[in-house]
C-alpha cells in the first residue's frame, strides 16, 4: 500500500498501482476536497434553502434539455 500525504490529506492506494497513478489520485481527491471547502465557504452565509437550490437545479436541467432536444432533433 502507497501513502500519499498532500497537505494534511493521507490518500491510502492500494499495492499493485503505479506511483504515478497514485499520486494523480491523491492529487485528484485533495483538488476536489479544496474545491468543496471553497464551494462551503463561499456559501456558509446563503438565505438559499436546499429546497430552493434542487428546485433550481431542476429547472436548470430542464431548460439544457429543451435546448439540446431543440438543438439536435433538426439535425437528421
Amino acid at each position: 500500500m502507497l501513502v500519499v500525504v498532500l497537505g494534511g490529506i493521507v490518500v491510502k492506494v492500494p499495492q499493485g498501482v503505479d506511483d504515478r497513478i497514485a499520486l494523480l489520485i491523491a492529487r485528484t481527491i485533495s483538488e476536489r476536497l479544496k474545491t468543496l471547502v471553497e464551494i462551503n465557504e463561499a456559501l456558509k452565509d446563503s438565505r438559499l434553502s436546499e429546497e430552493d437550490a434542487v428546485e433550481l437545479g431542476r429547472l436548470a436541467k430542464k431548460g439544457r434539455g429543451k435546448y439540446l432536444e431543440r438543438r439536435y432533433s433538426s439535425r437528421r
